[in-house]
């Protein structure tokens, strides 16, 4: 009975180390995403994390302007943004910030004339 045991617990771990890739992660990586980036880079500064493991529990290293920090993590839908292939002719407007800010599955998506509510792309 014990060798079954320790080969029921060999086996959660090797199953454990693998979640993270199951799930769609690097190792390391933390749930939740990053806040929109639609900031002006004003001047070129040095990354301040590589990877989520450098940032406190409840942040994630992220693209803030033009280098790496680690933010806030925000709460992510499913499915990407679709593509806008469109040019701006107006002022940008933000109508949404993050995905919460949409109702149902849509997500926060940066289009042409800013970001707006729209239903995701799968995948």
């Amino acid at each position: 009975m014990r060798a079954w045991n320790l080969l029921l617990l060999v086996a959660l771990l090797a199953l454990g180390s693998q979640l993270p890739a199951a799930l769609g992660r690097r190792k390391g990586e933390r749930h939740g995403g990053c806040p929109p980036d639609d900031g002006p880079c004003p001047q070129s500064v040095p990354d301040q994390c590589v990877d989520d493991s450098q940032c406190p529990a409840k942040m994630k290293c992220c693209h803030k302007s033009c280098f790496r920090q680690c933010v806030r993590r925000v709460t992510v839908k499913q499915g990407t943004c679709p593509e806008d292939r469109l040019r701006c002719l107006s002022p940008i407007q933000h109508l949404c910030h993050k995905d919460a800010d949409c109702r149902g599955n849509s997500r926060c998506c940066l289009s042409a004339c800013g970001r707006d509510c729209r239903n995701p792309v799968r995948g």
